[in-house]
């Protein structure tokens, strides 16, 4: 088994797609409807998003997150803070050498970068 998208729900399927694109560099895979939800999926390397818009408002995302694994964090934190998109929290240096970032997207849903470094 492996891993093939992580799916969030927004509110204006068209300006969550520019912000994934603008900010994190992701670029458009394909579009669909289920039903009545529209659907567009972003990709970037091998991380696959899945954006779904409903006629339902999005739940609450507060306690969601999408995380991807970065080489160079400090250069996305400097790459992001050029495009005017600033952390929610940290960087934070984890106990396990780890480093970590929070930030928000379009619909308040949390997405964090993290550093694996090896110990």
């Amino acid at each position: 088994m492996k891993w093939h998208h992580s799916g969030v729900s927004v509110s204006h399927l068209q300006d969550s797609i520019q912000f994934y694109i603008q900010q994190f560099g992701f670029s458009f895979e394909q579009y669909l409807m289920f039903q009545e939800d529209k659907i567009a999926f972003l990709r970037n390397e091998d991380v696959r998003i899945e954006l779904i818009e409903s006629e339902e408002s999005p739940r609450s995302l507060h306690s969601i997150h999408t995380a991807w694994q970065v080489e160079d964090i400090e250069d996305w934190i400097r790459q992001l803070k050029r495009k005017g998109l600033y952390p929610t929290e940290g960087p934070y240096t984890l106990s396990n050498g780890w480093i970590t970032v929070f930030y928000e997207g379009p619909d308040h849903e949390t997405i964090e970068l993290i550093q694996v470094n090896k110990v």
